[in-house]
């Protein structure tokens, strides 16, 4: 942002240091040139998307410059354009432009600095106002017969994909029946793509399952449920203190240690 906001105190001045300029006007009836600033992006981290050599770094880009506008503008004056990115993407924006030759590069860093753009000379590629709307809106409506054919492509591969899954696993449980072993799959509950499952994860499922409802439970929230759940601890209770004196006289009865 510090570079961007010195791009336009300087833009009147003269170029900043290091930065080259290039002059664009939207159409031939416009007198007004906008100030572009550009140079090779040359630093010491270089990033693999912004390669060494092929990058051109470009400031104080219009908002109505897209990236179509940038690639036809650059591939016109130098050469072909591989990508563009935008790092501000709303205002005035900043961009990376990256070449596939890096002679290209070359080309672009000998522009003059007296040379004028139009944007909208013989095609118009920068759209503005309720021109800009119409033409959003008209992109924004889908052909019936691409969509149908690429619904139609979608569920023929969702089709042949579901039929491949299926004969796998039918392939699979012939092999296991042979070898003796049985393979549990869940196909019918869990769709068409389910991994199969074991008996053993089945039940850790169903444990889940059962936890999970009971915490859904509302114990003793009644006083019917807390009455209820009084008179059944008493009567564990008794029943365990039963079982604990029982016990008792089974070991006085079958103790063996006699002294005289």
């Amino acid at each position: 942002m510090v570079i961007y906001n010195e791009a336009i105190m300087k833009s009147k001045t003269g170029g900043l240091k290091g930065f080259k300029t290039l002059w664009i006007r939207f159409d031939e009836e416009t007198t007004d040139k906008h100030q572009l600033f550009f140079k090779e992006h040359s630093i010491r981290n270089q990033e693999s998307i912004h390669p060494k050599g092929r990058t051109l770094f470009l400031l104080n880009i219009p908002p109505y410059i897209t990236h179509k506008a940038l690639i036809k503008i650059f591939s016109d004056l130098c050469g072909t354009v591989s990508k563009v990115y935008f790092v501000t993407p709303k205002g005035f924006k900043t961009a990376y432009i990256v070449f596939e030759k890096e002679s290209d590069l070359e080309k672009a860093l000998e522009i003059s600095e007296n040379y004028v753009i139009t944007l909208n000379k013989e095609k118009k590629i920068c759209f503005t106002g309720v021109e800009k709307w119409c033409l959003n809106y008209n992109r924004s409506i889908c052909n019936e017969k691409e969509m149908k054919k690429k619904i139609e492509t979608y569920m023929q591969n969702y089709d042949q994909k579901i039929s491949e899954k299926i004969a796998k696993e039918k392939a699979m449980e012939e092999e296991a029946e042979n070898d003796g072993w049985v393979t549990v799959t869940g196909r019918k509950k869990r769709g068409q793509f389910a991994l199969s499952r074991k008996e053993s994860t089945i039940n850790k499922v169903q444990r889940k399952e059962e936890q999970k409802n009971k915490k859904k439970q509302l114990l003793n929230f009644y006083t019917f449920q807390i009455r209820e759940s009084k008179r059944q601890n008493l009567a564990e209770l008794r029943k365990k203190f039963e079982l604990d004196k029982k016990r008792l006289q089974d070991l006085k009865s079958k103790r063996t240690f006699k002294p005289f």
